[in-house]
């Protein structure tokens, strides 16, 4: 009995349905959210113009209020001319606003000539002093949030804000001006306008006579020259003004949605391929799904006594015992003797292999080894 290896059924894989689609649509969505947030415009902290919690926006305005003569700074920083005047910069590190700007030495000349240099910044090392103190001063109690510290300062430096841990601000004489230091940005930032004494010790640091500039050039805020008109129909300035606009963050996002809604649908521009359908065999199937009922039921001992009948049947026709599928079988004896006859071997072998099926226990190794004898007895006949 030759054995038919068992094809497996293809698989199609089905199409994207809605439910994938509305995945990728909502992964793009986020992508475009977020390349927006980096492209859009954003008011650097320590900004006057700036409202957020970060901002000095409050404190500027409380200046104003006070009578004060405060301004913005957006001009190149070697115009800085004249004397009794104070800059104000709030910067998260003071290397760094020395990287950004090569003509900061430049300040120590404008300090000596008798001017005020106040650097806000984040310049200290962490110390144990708790994350949130409120520190006294003559203004009223000052609240940081900060465990940055000046632990050691030197004989030029005066301390004007501190507590057991180290110095917050401090001050060193240059000429006849001064600078002024800090381990904490926000000490005048908006978050802190409800405090009794953040605004007014940033107040009493400013010399009472002379203008106060607040650094705005240092969050990129720059006072524009004046162009003649013809100068700006130029062709460069034309491509000069679109660089500077989201025009290319807005082309660059359009690209990209593109290229992700062409990988999403998992092809390119031309029209999707349908697989072919394979013809259905529905009598292998039907074959298939009893054969996996009767492995499920564990019936080996009435396969084999399907199998051994079909054996009968195959052999008594094969070698002119019975006429038709229908026909009257011969016993086993003569049937073995008949095969014997035909192929020289010996009749024991097919009668042991007939009379198997009445074992009452059969495992699967024991119908396997069964199916494979059947089949080389069948491959021997003539």
């Amino acid at each position: 009995m030759t054995q038919t290896a068992q094809s497996s059924p293809t698989r199609i894989t089905p199409r994207q349905g809605p439910g994938k689609r509305w995945v990728w649509a909502i992964l793009a969505a986020a992508i475009l959210l977020i390349l927006l947030f980096i492209n859009a415009p954003n008011q650097q902290d320590g900004s006057t113009y700036s409202r957020s919690n970060k901002g000095y926006r409050g404190w500027y305005d409380f200046m104003i209020a006070q009578g004060y003569s405060i301004d913005r700074w957006q001009k190149p920083y070697s115009e800085l001319q004249g004397q009794n005047q104070t800059l104000i910069r709030i910067t998260p590190s003071l290397e760094k606003a020395r990287e950004q700007d090569p003509l900061w030495d430049s300040f120590d000349s404008w300090v000596e000539q008798g001017n005020t240099a106040i650097l806000l910044t984040w310049d200290g090392s962490v110390t144990a002093a708790s994350f949130s103190s409120d520190l006294t001063s003559e203004a009223g109690p000052v609240r940081i949030d900060t465990a940055r510290r000046r632990k050691k300062l030197g004989s030029v430096y005066q301390s004007r804000l501190d507590d057991d841990y180290g110095s917050v601000v401090w001050s060193q004489s240059l000429g006849k001006g001064q600078v002024i230091f800090a381990t904490y940005p926000w000490i005048g930032a908006n978050i802190y306008a409800d405090q009794p004494g953040n605004y007014p010790f940033l107040q009493q640091l400013v010399p009472e006579s002379g203008t106060i500039w607040m650094d705005e050039r240092l969050h990129g805020y720059r006072d524009n020259p004046n162009q003649d008109a013809e100068d700006a129909r130029k062709a460069e300035n034309v491509w000069q003004f679109f660089a500077q606009t989201p025009v290319a963050a807005m082309a660059a996002q359009l690209v990209l949605l593109i290229l992700i809604w062409i990988w999403g649908h998992n092809h390119r521009f031309g029209l999707p391929l349908r697989l072919p359908q394979e013809s259905k065999d529905n009598s292998q199937q039907y074959i298939q799904a009893l054969a996996g009922t009767l492995n499920h039921a564990h019936q080996r001992e009435l396969v084999l006594t399907q199998l051994s009948q079909y054996l009968r049947q195959s052999l008594s026709q094969r070698l002119g015992l019975t006429n038709g599928p229908k026909g009257q079988l011969p016993p086993d004896i003569a049937l073995a003797n008949q095969w014997a006859t035909s192929t020289g071997r010996n009749d024991q072998e097919l009668l042991e292999l007939l009379q198997q099926s009445s074992q009452q226990s059969i495992t699967d190794r024991t119908l396997l080894a069964w199916v494979n004898k059947a089949d080389a007895i069948l491959q021997d006949l003539p």
